[in-house]
């Protein structure tokens, strides 16, 4: 499974390129009710399109090591990101965020993770974008307040 976090559901929805996201995770995507809640808020305040998200399985917590994880990360993250990292890290999926104080930790853990900028390279790498394609991406993600590390992704390639 390849858990998604709202920062990425929203550099995607904001970009109007969810059926990217949904094409990158190959039907193993997956996210939790917290961060659907998350996204949904965004919604009701206009700020995503309502975008249809059915792809994604709804994972929740499911034993007392994940709930014991969330409650602890609850204290320094939002709820999705808490969620997503606390399944990660139990059931070893894999995790998209661009929240660099998750990535720290799931780097601690052994999370497998990437984020905006690896799904716009690994795109391109399978050939479903140009290279083109993934800089005008990455240009209306940092257009929406994406923070990116690169104005472009040609140094990558």
């Amino acid at each position: 499974m390849i858990l998604i976090d709202n920062t990425i559901l929203s550099n995607f929805a904001l970009a109007g390129e969810s059926l990217l996201l949904k094409d990158y995770c190959k039907g193993r995507g997956a996210t939790t009710g917290y961060v659907i809640a998350e996204f949904e808020r965004g919604v009701k305040e206009r700020i995503f399109l309502d975008i249809k998200l059915d792809w994604l399985k709804r994972l929740n917590l499911e034993n007392r090591k994940e709930e014991s994880l969330f409650a602890t990360l609850i204290k320094r993250l939002g709820a999705g990101e808490a969620s997503c990292l606390a399944i990660a890290v139990h059931r070893r999926y894999d995790l998209l965020t661009d929240d660099m104080a998750v990535r720290k930790i799931a780097l601690r853990e052994g999370v497998r993770l990437s984020g905006s900028i690896g799904i716009l390279l690994e795109l391109i790498r399978l050939k479903r974008i140009n290279l083109e394609m993934g800089n005008k991406i990455l240009k209306t993600f940092i257009g929406y307040g994406y923070f990116s590390p690169v104005s472009r992704l040609d140094d990558f390639l």
